[in-house]
């Protein structure tokens, strides 16, 4: 996702997982959360959500970083029980107009596995 300092983006996250209850977060930014499940909510401002299956969440993230580049954006599964399960983090890249795409991107900090 190519961004210009600046601006604000909104966001529509699904989780789109048959059983998995996800964290997501973007590295180096912070989302206001103004929408979950249709329903709009008093924002929020947080760096990272918890996001169910079937769940979606509008968030909005601003592109203000002092030191636009690239970060990854990532979602990795909550599990609160000693059971066998998939997990794998999944990324993607926010990535500042301009920027090379051979700068390497940062990692954000997801909360634990199970953290509640």
């Amino acid at each position: 996702m190519e961004v210009e300092s600046g601006k604000t983006y909104m966001l529509r996250i699904i989780n789109a997982a048959l059983n998995d209850d996800l964290f997501f977060a973007i590295a180096g930014h912070n989302m206001t959360v103004v929408e979950i499940d249709a329903v709009y909510t008093k924002p929020f401002r947080t760096p990272a959500i918890p996001i169910a299956p079937g769940q979606t969440t509008t968030v909005l993230v601003k592109a203000y970083h002092q030191s636009p580049g690239r970060y990854f954006m990532a979602a990795r599964p909550f599990m609160d029980i000693p059971a066998p399960f998939d997990n794998k983090t999944v990324i993607a890249i926010l990535q500042y107009k301009g920027i090379l795409n051979t700068i390497l991107p940062t990692l954000p900090n997801l909360p634990a596995l199970n953290d509640t």
